[in-house]
């Protein structure tokens, strides 16, 4: 019996010892943090949970409430003081919406300029807007350069002003994605003119149409579809030698350069015989006549 109550001592003990080391370490390590302050302090943001969150929400809703005023009394920011931390984010973000909104309609080609230039120009005093009309490019003048600055701006100050009240009066977070837009519409810019989207001016369109009429007239006389092959460095060189001023790549009067002819070379191969280059450069089922060829070399 004595080593009964021996044993059943020993287990309370340890029973004992273990439910203090729970309740020790869920004191210093609680499950669910409350507002309960230490040594019964006075509860401030600094020592207390539910002091921090409760300070919070009251900013977060002052702040809410804040933006609903300024979108009755003043939706365009212009009532804004100089001296104000939204003042600069402001401006800086509706130039940099303006400016990604340039990009992404298409910079110079963009479908506002033709419209707003006729309202503004004679077609028949200009020739950059009868150009226009026509469906080349062309150089703006200055003066509409500027005013177009300023219908963009317009539109960057509302796209800004939209994104700032989504955004619970946050200027910054405006101008960041004003700055994220503008540099990717950036590159989609720069993309349209490496894929040569952009519509050429007219002098590109009549260079073009000629270089093209040339090209056939040389492919009439000097290739052969249906058997052989070449390379497009044949072809090239077969060329240059059939129109003499063509002759060098960087000539003054006329310059040209390889890849315009290869240009040449695979509308004129896809449209007359449906075939393609290899990525070695050949075409097959297609070879120059070597004996039209009178200046060939030897």
């Amino acid at each position: 019996s004595s080593m009964l109550a021996a044993t059943a001592g020993a287990t309370t003990a340890a029973l004992s010892d273990q439910t203090d080391a729970a309740w020790a370490y869920e004191q210093a390590y609680p499950v669910e943090l409350t507002g309960v302050t230490p040594y019964d302090a006075a509860e401030t943001s600094a020592n207390s949970l539910s002091k921090l969150k409760a300070e919070r929400a009251a900013s977060k809703r002052a702040q809410v409430e804040s933006t609903r005023d300024e979108l009755r009394n003043d939706p365009l920011g212009l009532g804004q003081s100089t001296n104000s931390g939204n003042f600069g984010l402001t401006i800086a973000g509706a130039t940099t919406w303006g400016l990604a909104l340039w990009f992404a309609s298409g910079s110079r080609s963009n479908p506002v300029v033709t419209p707003v230039a006729n309202a503004l120009y004679d077609e028949d005093e200009e020739d950059w807007l009868a150009d226009r009309n026509a469906g080349y490019f062309s150089e703006l003048p200055l003066s509409l350069t500027a005013i177009l600055s300023a219908v963009f701006v317009f539109l960057g100050v509302l796209l800004d002003r939209g994104v700032y009240f989504l955004a619970d009066g946050d200027a910054e977070v405006s101008l960041q994605l004003a700055g994220v837009s503008a540099i990717s519409a950036g590159f989609w810019e720069v993309g349209r003119l490496a894929a040569r989207e952009k519509a050429p001016t007219r002098l590109e369109y009549e260079r073009d149409e000629l270089l093209a009429s040339e090209f056939e007239d040389f492919a009439a006389r000097r290739l052969v579809v249906g058997r052989g092959s070449c390379h497009r460095s044949d072809v090239i060189g077969a060329f240059r030698r059939y129109n003499p001023k063509y002759r060098t790549a960087d000539s003054e009067s006329y310059p040209l350069g390889d890849l315009e002819i290869e240009r040449l070379l695979r509308d004129w191969a896809r449209r007359s015989a449906g075939l393609e280059m290899s990525s070695a450069g050949f075409f097959n089922g297609v070879f120059v006549d070597g004996a039209a060829d009178a200046f060939r070399p030897r």
